[in-house]
């Protein structure tokens, strides 16, 4: 997450400074966050600059002068919480701190901090350079002038800011998209269709307009009369586990995590996981030269 985070500003025009805690660590993410660079120079969605991240493990040296502490280690509250004890110390009390957390609380993680109202967290989606959502949310003690600049800071990059008016775990999308794969998974589990077909009546139905129109939207273009109708003999009959699925457990018990272990849900040893990436990427980045298009996205 950190390459593609460190990317949009890049390509945004910030000086940046990538931090890690082995120096090799920190080289090969600004080698990520400059290919992504490229990426996006070349299919016209940035233009090209000189700037290049500064790759350290010294994290006085990577926050010397920073305006904006984006964290986007592992999604343990405890380990977030110590870093941002170091980083506050070394930074100047008006710069912003955020974490790129995809569902903890700010304030679990800004804990006992000297200046929570500089905490919030700025959510960005995977691949960060790519996608154009970042999810805003400020903890109880947070300024709502330091979510305004978050929000500000989000545009500055040619991205939408979608803020949140107080904090529900998974924030919007994660919960959403978690939604779609808890059924998933129970229509799998229960033998009603492949794992293909499952796929595929996401992507080509439902899934086809989300890029033009959400849920709520459609709701209402349908009428919600109807709406009503359908969640009166289906809502009871959608999976509502509560604790995760017996197959899902049984696969991880198993070593079977997906790409990485070569098989998941699919058996990736017949089926091209690079070309998956590359078709998602070459889908997203006609998505944003659309929304761009539309005004929906500013330029950077």
């Amino acid at each position: 997450m950190g390459p593609g985070i460190a990317a949009s500003f890049i390509a945004s025009g910030f000086e940046t400074s990538l931090w890690a805690r082995r120096r090799s660590a920190a080289g090969t993410a600004v080698d990520d966050a400059h290919r992504r660079v490229m990426v996006l120079v070349e299919n016209g969605l940035a233009a090209p600059n000189e700037l290049r991240a500064r790759p350290t493990d010294d994290l006085e040296q990577a926050l010397d002068r920073a305006g904006v502490v984006i964290e986007a280690i592992s999604e343990d509250v405890d380990a977030k919480r110590s870093l941002f004890a170091e980083v506050e110390n070394l930074v100047d009390p008006e710069t912003l701190l955020a974490s790129t957390t995809s569902g903890l609380d700010v304030d679990a993680i800004a804990g006992d901090a000297s200046r929570p109202r500089r905490f919030v967290v700025m959510h960005f989606w995977n691949p960060a350079h790519l996608i154009p959502l970042v999810e805003v949310l400020g903890g109880e003690a947070t300024s709502p002038e330091i979510v305004d600049q978050a929000c500000s800071l989000v545009r500055r990059l040619g991205k939408h800011p979608v803020r949140l008016n107080k904090f529900v775990p998974g924030f919007l999308g994660v919960r959403l998209q978690q939604a779609v794969v808890r059924e998933s998974v129970a229509l799998l589990e229960a033998g009603v269709a492949s794992a293909e077909d499952i796929d595929a009546a996401t992507r080509l139905s439902f899934g086809a307009r989300f890029p033009i129109i959400g849920p709520l939207e459609t709701s209402d273009l349908g009428g919600l009369d109807v709406i009503l109708s359908i969640h009166e003999y289906l809502l009871a009959d959608l999976d509502r586990s509560d604790a995760p699925q017996t197959m899902l457990r049984e696969l991880v018990r198993d070593g079977h995590l997906g790409v990485k272990t070569g098989r998941g849900f699919y058996d990736w040893a017949t089926r091209d996981a690079g070309e998956l990436a590359r078709r998602r990427d070459q889908e997203l980045i006609a998505r944003i030269k659309s929304l761009r298009d539309r005004g929906e996205l500013s330029s950077v």
